[in-house]
């Protein structure tokens, strides 16, 4: 499978990255970030049809490293007859910060990370979008008025020193007892899964820990770790694990699935986020927690309500 730089309808102040050099693993790993599926080794789009993406590699988020923007055209895509996505590779592995049907151009603004603004041109709802530090989410609505519930969230209160070794970093022990309560074994510097540790495939990445702070406001933070790999997570290419600090100081898993977890505003039991699981495709679970358990909630594409896919 081969990358095919294109010319994007993206208006950016500089010129496209030359293409990094990836086996064939990262490359499918980078299409199932893209939202496409992967069967034998050839990308489908959502209709499940053979799909052709172009893909221009640019930097961003001004960090030096690049960018992947696909577009692919068709049918499939009606109205707009065009869908486009955006991945960036973040400890080792590729995931997916924008997609939608349409097209994109980049503004000269960007947010306090380095990323650029982005302009949704989607006939008859162009709406500006913004990276949130997980992903773009749109700041206005089609008629351009801004979002309350779109703006970029403040920052969380910070866990006490004593549960993290800095501002939303855990300390040693911290991340170790997170490790341990997910299940997770230390393996020389590595924390692993049994089974899915593969240092010969390009596509594995070991236990990290993705987000340390409080999600639902009681003052003990919670724990986002990931773990990569198509050998145990499929065309995913990622499972996640989700565990909070109790009273004691101990840590509860309240939930682990394979794909890839968007925090939003939503609310469950105790103030807990709802978690949209991506993944490839164009419609996406989203699960809320019921004061013991995550459980899903509702089907969603782009903040909308959708078809569940099977």
């Amino acid at each position: 499978m081969r990358l095919v730089p294109a010319l994007l309808l993206l208006s950016l102040p500089w010129a496209a990255m030359a293409q990094p050099r990836m086996e064939r693993a990262e490359v499918e790993e980078l299409f199932v970030a893209a939202g496409f599926g992967v069967v034998n080794g050839q990308p489908r789009n959502r209709c499940a049809h053979a799909a052709n993406p172009k893909v221009s590699f640019v930097d961003l988020n001004g960090d030096r490293q690049p960018e992947a923007l696909f577009i692919d055209q068709g049918a499939c895509y009606a109205p707009a007859g065009r869908y486009y996505a955006v991945a960036t590779k973040q400890n080792g592995r590729w995931r997916q910060v924008l997609q939608g049907d349409g097209q994109v151009k980049a503004l000269a603004e960007r947010n306090p990370q380095g990323w650029l603004d982005l302009q949704d041109l989607s006939p008859g709802c162009p709406r500006l979008l913004r990276h949130d530090g997980q992903r773009y989410q749109p700041q206005t609505d089609c008629s351009g008025k801004s979002l309350a519930q779109a703006a970029t969230p403040a920052a969380p209160a910070a866990p006490t020193a004593a549960a993290t070794g800095g501002a939303g970093k855990p300390s040693a022990a911290d991340e170790a007892a997170v490790f341990k309560a997910a299940g997770f074994k230390r393996k020389g510097k590595r924390w692993v899964t049994e089974g899915c540790d593969d240092p010969s495939s390009s596509s594995y990445g070991p236990g990290n820990v993705e987000a340390f702070k409080d999600l639902n406001g009681d003052g003990r933070p919670e724990a986002v770790l990931s773990e990569g790999g198509t050998f145990c997570y499929g065309n995913t290419g990622q499972g996640f694990w989700l565990l909070s600090q109790q009273a004691g100081g101990s840590w509860k898993l309240l939930t682990q699935s394979q794909g890839m977890p968007d925090f939003l505003a939503t609310k469950g039991k105790d103030g807990f986020p709802d978690i949209q699981i991506g993944g490839p495709g164009f419609c996406f679970p989203v699960v809320r927690w019921n004061g013991k358990e995550y459980k899903t909630h509702r089907w969603e594409y782009e903040g909308k309500a959708c078809k569940r896919p099977f």
